[in-house]
């Protein structure tokens, strides 16, 4: 062979190489979300058993979440506080991950948020109510870390979202409040065009409601990236108000939208007003879908990418 037909070959192995390289990172961000990931990180989450503020599992989710926005290049931040609560004081931890931060002043912020924390009863894993808004945060870092936005991108995980013995005054929503009036005080509202606020959305039987808090606007760009990937007959075919972190950010005012499964399990007499499996210690894996992550996630980073246009 000569020297030539050698460097020719090499030219080609090389180009194909690259092709290869190309092709191996999907074309959109929402393609390079992977249902399947959210459904693993759901069970890792949901594998740690409880996760109420100061538990084993709560620690041990908290060392997740930094390490996999450590492994995707997240600028990471932590929000952390003392709060009064029925059970005394206690240490409150949010913790954000930010992608594609540019030195610019004005660049507008999207915040894609879920709590990590669960209830403070015995049994009780959350692997819908908590450990699938945990993961499928997880799993928007994994897609993040591969595309450039126009937008900063945060990740939020808000903690002591449950409340103690309800959700009356100040007992439940405690780290998404601070936070909240933290961005506020610091004059960052202006520049955030939404917060998107995850919860429940593994649900086997999947049915996003349309809260009727939440902001029009946004639940239109949502509704018209479901249509886009077929996805419409999942989402806002029920109408209901819930209270959920997206309060926090709508009372500083943000645009902000609640994205949940508010029918988990039966409903009617007899069950609470969420569902069989709502607070219940049979929220369990075998209640959460790979497809729902799929479906829920895809939606929701094909949404971000109708903002970032």
């Amino acid at each position: 062979m000569s020297s030539f037909t050698r460097r020719a070959g090499c030219a080609v192995l090389c180009v194909l190489s690259c092709v290869a390289a190309l092709r191996a990172v999907p074309a959109s961000l929402h393609e390079s979300y992977s249902g399947q990931a959210a459904y693993n990180y759901t069970a890792q989450v949901a594998g740690f058993g409880e996760r109420f503020p100061g538990s084993p599992g709560y620690l041990k989710t908290q060392e997740l979440i930094k390490q996999v926005l450590k492994k995707n290049g997240a600028v990471i931040e932590g929000d952390d506080f003392t709060a009064k609560t029925p059970k005394g004081e206690l240490a409150v931890h949010n913790i954000i991950g930010k992608f594609n931060v540019t030195p610019d002043p004005k660049q507008p912020i999207v915040i894609l948020a879920g709590h990590y924390d669960t209830l403070f009863q015995p049994g009780f894993i959350g692997a819908n109510d908590g450990a699938s808004s945990t993961a499928i945060l997880l799993a928007f870092a994994d897609a993040l870390a591969q595309h450039k936005t126009k937008m900063q991108i945060w990740l939020v995980w808000t903690d002591l979202e449950e409340g103690i013995n309800g959700f009356e005054g100040d007992d439940g929503l405690v780290g998404s409040r601070h936070l909240a009036k933290k961005l506020q005080a610091a004059g960052l509202v202006p520049r955030i065009k939404g917060f998107f606020l995850l919860d429940m959305i593994g649900d086997k039987d999947l049915s996003v409601a349309r809260e009727k808090g939440s902001t029009r606007a946004l639940q239109a760009i949502i509704a018209q990236a479901a249509t886009q990937l077929g996805y419409s007959q999942y989402f806002f075919q029920y109408t209901t108000g819930i209270i959920d972190d997206h309060q926090s950010f709508l009372d500083v005012g943000v645009p902000s939208v609640d994205v949940v499964d508010a029918e988990f399990g039966r409903m009617g007499q007899g069950f609470d007003g969420m569902g069989e499996f709502h607070h219940a210690n049979t929220d369990t894996m075998d209640k959460v879908s790979k497809q729902s992550l799929e479906i829920v996630g895809k939606t929701i980073l094909l949404t971000v990418e109708l903002m970032d246009k």
